[in-house]
């Protein structure tokens, strides 16, 4: 095979069979997808001529090149250059058949015009390069096809959106359905900003400066998730966003102090991820509103207790997460969990569980509960739960010395070492 740019090519050959159910009718396609490992020569039109014409997928590991042409008739659907430490020029021509750009480890410092050439492009990911400052997201509106869009880990410190308001409204409306900002250093984000993309699914924020989040009369019909963690919130306020297919929220690691407010039209959240927060107080009034959530995770907190003086009724919730918490009793009062099945509690203070907890929560099927105070006692009573697994329970950590004087170990089977008094060590007082 000729030596061509001296690179190291593999040819991963991907069979996509469909076959009639019947086994009269059987068509099979190839496509050749090109694994480049390093590449030193320019991208330009010679060097993609030299391509196998039947590879319309290309993922090159390595680049030195300074230039990327893209040309009309260039047939590729998927470019991924993963380190391109020195490439500045991009020449893009007008073109139908690239869907999939990818960028990473490069000194773009922008999304320009010319990428508006790629009138079918529908992923765009240009990570870990040099866009910094504030980042105009009208810039993404002329993308007519565009779908996804990832500018992680750059320098970007405000997001905006700079339009004619007097202009009318595009006749084709963005179909952007994922943005990606994580891992930049935004301290303020209006949800504004992202008001004319109807579309959007997926508005993910992580690991930034944030400090400030909200919105004032925000449209987002189409939102599923948002992720805020790993940020310096204090207060997460989404009462001024219309997201009524909000689904799934993650804001852990960051310093809440309440949780989060939402508009009326938003009472479909499965899944809130509020751990790693500074919270004290279970908020009953503002969980009651979500009556389809199943997945509470709340761990690493600070509660103190988890009660309610009023009832309230989580109908859906099957998953509650409260470890390495202050908890020292597992009273749970308040709470009507019908579907609870998983709860985990440990790295508490506990010393008392409930012996009724079964009775009320009856779909429990994994308590998890490594808590070193818990009463041997109620080890005692519920030891036919642990050896079934349903309670996973472990009170000694560190062995025989390290249960304390008056005590001994006494070991359980799926328990290990369970600190428990002298006058109930005996093995058949677990039975």
């Amino acid at each position: 095979m000729q030596n061509v740019h001296k690179v190291l090519l593999v040819l991963v050959v991907v069979i996509l069979g469909a076959s009639h159910r019947n086994g009269a009718l059987c068509n099979r396609t190839q496509q050749r997808v090109a694994v480049l490992v390093s590449v030193e020569e320019e991208m330009d039109h010679a060097f993609f001529a030299h391509m196998p014409p039947t590879s319309l997928d290309v993922h090159v590991w390595h680049t030195e090149s300074e230039r990327l042409e893209v040309t009309a008739d260039n047939p590729l659907q998927a470019l991924s250059l993963m380190e391109a430490p020195k490439l500045q020029n991009l020449i893009l021509y007008p073109n139908t058949h690239l869907r999939q750009l990818i960028v990473r480890h490069c000194p773009l410092d922008g999304v320009t015009e010319q990428f508006r050439n790629l009138r079918e492009l529908r992923i765009l990911k240009i990570e870990q390069c040099r866009l910094t400052g504030t980042f105009d997201l009208g810039v993404l509106l002329a993308f007519h096809n565009l779908t996804s869009v990832s500018l992680e880990a750059n320098h970007i410190t405000e997001a905006s959106l700079l339009v004619d308001e007097t202009a009318a409204e595009p006749e084709q409306p963005s179909k952007l359905a994922r943005l990606d900002l994580s891992s930049n250093q935004i301290e303020y984000f209006h949800l504004d900003v992202v008001r004319l993309f109807p579309a959007l699914k997926e508005l993910l924020l992580g690991r930034n400066k944030l400090v400030m989040f909200g919105g004032n009369s925000t449209f987002l019909p189409a939102l599923v998730m948002l992720d805020v963690r790993q940020n310096l919130l204090t207060e997460l306020n989404l009462s001024g966003c219309d997201c009524s297919s909000l689904l799934y929220l993650y804001a852990t690691s960051n310093r809440l102090t309440s949780f989060p407010v939402f508009s009326d039209s938003t009472v479909n959240i499965k899944a809130l991820d509020l751990c790693k927060n500074q919270l004290t107080v279970p908020d009953a009034q503002r969980l009651q509103k979500q009556q389809r959530l199943t997945s509470l995770l709340l761990s690493q907190n600070t509660f103190r207790s988890f009660t309610t003086e009023t009832e309230t009724e989580l109908p859906s919730l099957v998953r509650l997460e409260l470890y390495d918490n202050q908890l020292e009793s597992l009273d749970l009062r308040g709470w009507k969990l019908p579907a609870l099945a998983n709860l985990r509690v440990s790295q508490n203070p506990l010393k008392s569980i409930p012996d009724d907890l079964l009775a009320r929560y009856p779909n429990l099927t994994k308590l998890i509960c490594f808590c070193p105070d818990v009463d041997c006692t109620w080890i005692q009573r519920n030891v036919a739960n642990v050896r079934n697994g349903q309670f996973e329970m472990s009170v000694a950590w560190k062995g025989p010395k390290s249960v304390g004087k008056g005590y001994r170990c006494v070991t359980v089977p799926y328990v290990g070492c369970v600190r428990c008094p002298f006058k109930r060590t005996a093995e058949s007082d677990l039975e």
